[in-house]
C-alpha cells in the first residue's frame, strides 16, 4: 500500500493537545496584529506554527506486528506504536452519539472561528452600544451549543463536517457583519449602508467566506477516517484517501494482528 495515501490525524493524545493549542495561539497572533503588538505576534505565530508542524501526521507504517503512527513535519518527532488492536472501524460506520468520543478536538477550530470577530472588537476597543451586545454574544453561544449538539447526534463523520461547517459559516458571517457595521461607524462616523460600494464589497466577502467553509467541508469529507482502539482503550485516528484505501488499510491491520496473536499462541504452547 502507498504510505502517502494514509496519514495519522491529531485527534488524540499529545498531537491533539498540540494541535488545539496551536489554533489558540494562532488566533491570539491575529489579535496581536490588530493591536500592533509585533513582538507578541512573532512569538505567538511562530510557536503556533511550530506546534502545528509537530502535530502534523507524517506517515503510517505497519511493521513487527504493530501499527506505527509518526507525527511531525518534515521529520517525525512523535511516534506511537499501536499494539494489541482490539477494535478497528471506519468512522462513517459509527453509530449515532459515538462521534463525540473520538473527535472532541474538532470543536476547537470551529469555536475559535466563531469567537474571533468578538475578540477583534474587544481588542480594537470599538465597543458597541450595550443594548446591541446580545446580538453578537447570543449567536456565538447558540453556535457553540449547536456544534455540541451535532457532535452528539450526527449520524456520520461526513454529515458532522458538513453541518458544522454550515453552522460555523452562518454564525461567523452574522457576527462579522455586526462587527463590521460597528467598526465602520466607529471609523467613518456613518452607517455602512450609506455607501453602496462598501456594502457590495462586504456582501462579496461574506459570500466568499461561506464558499470557503463549504469547500473545506466538501474536500474534507472525501477522505475516510479509520479509528484504532488498543487493549487499554486508547484510540488513534488515521486518515485515508478514500473508502478503498480505508478498507485495504483495515484489512492489513487485521491480518497483522491475527498473525501476531497466532504467533504468541504458538509460543505459549511451545
Amino acid at each position: 500500500m502507498n504510505e502517502h495515501r494514509m496519514w495519522p490525524l491529531p485527534y488524540s493524545g499529545l498531537p491533539a493537545i498540540l494541535n488545539s493549542v496551536a489554533f489558540v495561539l494562532l488566533t491570539f497572533a491575529l489579535i496581536a496584529v490588530v493591536s500592533h503588538s509585533e513582538t507578541y505576534f512573532l512569538v505567538l505565530f511562530l510557536t503556533g506554527i511550530a506546534m502545528n508542524l509537530v502535530a502534523t501526521g507524517n506517515r503510517v507504517v505497519i511493521r513487527n506486528g504493530c501499527v506505527v503512527l509518526e507525527y511531525g513535519f518534515p521529520k517525525p518527532v512523535i511516534r506511537y506504536a499501536v499494539r494489541d488492536v482490539t477494535e478497528i472501524f471506519d468512522i462513517n460506520e459509527l453509530s449515532r452519539g459515538r462521534l463525540v468520543k473520538y473527535f472532541k478536538a474538532l470543536l476547537v477550530p470551529f469555536i475559535l472561528v466563531m469567537i474571533l470577530p468578538l475578540m477583534y472588537v474587544v481588542v480594537r476597543g470599538a465597543y458597541p452600544n450595550p443594548a446591541y451586545l446580545p446580538l453578537m454574544v447570543i449567536p456565538v453561544i447558540m453556535g457553540v451549543l449547536l456544534l455540541m449538539y451535532l457532535m452528539f447526534t450526527a449520524s456520520s463523520y461526513r454529515r458532522f463536517l458538513v453541518k458544522a461547517s454550515i453552522a460555523t459559516a452562518v454564525v461567523s458571517a452574522y457576527v462579522v457583519s455586526i462587527a463590521v457595521g460597528f467598526l465602520y461607524r466607529d471609523v467613518y462616523g456613518r452607517s455602512i449602508f450609506s455607501n453602496l460600494a462598501d456594502v457590495a464589497v462586504w456582501l462579496v466577502s461574506v459570500l466568499l467566506f461561506a464558499a470557503l467553509a463549504m469547500a473545506i467541508a466538501f474536500f474534507a469529507g472525501k477522505n475516510h477516517v479509520v479509528i484504532l482502539v488498543d487493549a487499554r482503550g486508547r484510540y488513534y485516528a488515521v486518515g485515508t484517501a478514500g473508502a478503498e484505501v480505508a478498507r485495504e488499510f483495515m484489512g492489513m491491520v487485521l491480518n497483522v494482528m491475527k498473525e501476531s496473536r497466532e504467533g504468541s499462541e504458538d509460543g505459549s504452547y511451545a
